[in-house]
């Protein structure tokens, strides 16, 4: 469902009738253009998928309290959708859509447990979430299973760098404020000695023929090199499972830690959406009742946790950290070449900053290849860095909003703010306005690609 197609349907003072799963986008959309009510025949011909609406990220503060929305949203089952669709043909129908919701404040736990490293302070999150629909055992009994097996084998021979254990709450009914909540109050802490995330959901689903798998830029060789070791099935290509997104990680899945500079991944083994698969490669069975123990292949649950293990391994493990954000600073540059064809435009400023800071990090990257182990006298230097770029680069890449924030549970693309401001084709007084915000984006990056050339370089004069 897109603005254009809103915009062009009669749905002020009306119920609007569409088809596929309810999402914050389609909901935010009709519910600005004056919908009365939304009522959903589901994607699937026998079940009905249960989903949330809201894209307000966490629990709300004040300056996102009033998008929670109220619109009344209703899913019906294909046949009841189709004999309403017949009586549309007719002519005119009245509808009365009835829906019960429940919005308090509650407290939930939210247990974290953490296996310190004997050499560093800095650690990775591996988190998973605990609510579900109905039993949910594949969505999440089996990502804590694995969770639980991560963490009593790392219990058991403590890695160099720590790993962190998290079991969200409100994943669904929350929308992530069980993460949003622990990233909030660990901000500092993750900001200084967070070096990735990596999220465990869907494990163990019966059937699955493929790793589905998202990272950022800076750890996907290592990613990808993970799954064709540790793994057997064969990799799934970025954007095949569904709604979750393409090949980079989405606002779903408890991404609450981009603005503190996290590497974030996730992987595992998915159906084929459509079909047995369901909307999203989850199995036909994702949030529905029939999300029961028979859903599970434990072969593929080990496999998943087998990655999971060798994953967590190599960051905690290895002297130097497998970031390399080459990468990254190349992955900025593709989005503003991107940005710079559709629109017409041309950021020299911005290249030069990335041409500085691509010149600064072969220097420094020189220097961190040649770290031999722990006790080298430049580890602890180049690990002080590759936090200090994902500081920069990751927020610079990933966030519109402030750093303590967390972006809406809506689509989402690499500099989204500056997109948007650069894409703006409208009145001479809406242009002038994006030129305004386009002038500040392009400052923020720029002074965000300055700050890590200004950290690579005292790296490289320093060792």
């Amino acid at each position: 469902m897109t603005e254009e197609a809103v915009d062009a349907a009669d749905v002020e003072g009306n119920i609007a009738f569409t088809t596929g799963l309810p999402t914050p986008e389609a909901i935010t959309l009709l519910e600005a253009a004056g919908a009365e009510a939304v009522i959903y025949q589901s994607s699937n011909p026998d079940h009905l998928h249960e989903m949330i609406v809201t894209p307000v990220w966490g629990t709300p503060g004040l300056d996102n309290e009033e998008a929670i929305p109220d619109l009344p949203v209703v899913e019906i089952t294909r046949e009841a959708g189709d004999w309403l669709l017949d009586r549309c043909d007719e002519g005119p129908v009245e509808a009365t859509v009835t829906t019960e919701v429940t919005t308090e404040l509650t407290t939930l736990p939210c247990p974290v447990g953490r296996v310190d490293g004997t050499e560093s302070e800095r650690y990775m999150v591996v988190g998973n979430h605990v609510d579900s629909w109905y039993e949910g055992i594949t969505d999440n009994a089996t990502a804590m299973a694995a969770t639980l097996e991560l963490a009593r084998v790392f219990a058991q021979d403590p890695p160099a760098r720590g790993v962190v254990f998290g079991f969200w709450p409100a994943h669904s009914t929350g929308r992530y404020a069980g993460s949003a909540w622990w990233a909030d109050q660990k901000w500092l802490d993750l900001r200084e000695n967070g070096v990735a995330y990596y999220h465990l959901d869907l494990n163990g689903l019966q059937g699955a023929d493929g790793l589905w798998h998202q990272e950022m830029a800076e750890l996907a060789d290592e990613h990808v090199d993970v799954l064709e070791t540790a793994g057997d099935l064969p990799l799934l290509e970025g954007g095949e499972a569904g709604f979750l997104g393409d090949d980079r990680p989405a606002r779903n899945s408890d991404q609450s830690f981009w603005g503190a500079g996290l590497t974030s991944l996730l992987s595992g083994a998915r159906l084929e959406p459509g079909g047995d698969g369901g909307p999203v490669g989850g199995g036909w069975w994702w949030h529905t009742p029939e999300d029961t123990r028979d859903k599970v292949d434990l072969d593929v649950l080990a496999e998943e946790t087998r990655i999971a293990v060798t994953l967590a391994s190599r960051i905690c493990n290895s002297p130097v950290l497998p970031h390399d954000y080459r990468a990254t600073v190349a992955d900025v540059r593709e989005q503003i070449e991107a940005i710079e064809s559709e629109t017409n435009r041309r950021f020299e400023t911005i290249h030069t900053e990335l041409d500085a800071l691509d010149a600064t990090l072969v220097e420094a990257y020189a220097v961190v290849e040649d770290v031999g182990g722990w006790e080298s006298s430049t580890a602890a230097a180049a690990e002080d860095l590759q936090v200090a770029l994902g500081n920069e680069l990751i927020p610079a890449l990933y966030m519109s909003r402030r750093d303590y924030d967390h972006e809406p549970a809506l689509p989402h693309q690499p500099l989204p703010k500056l997109r948007r401001a650069a894409a703006v084709d409208g009145t001479r007084r809406r242009e002038r306005f994006a030129t305004t915000t386009l002038t500040r984006e392009v400052t923020r990056l720029r002074h965000r690609l300055r700050n890590a050339t200004d950290a690579a370089e005292t790296f490289v004069n320093g060792n």
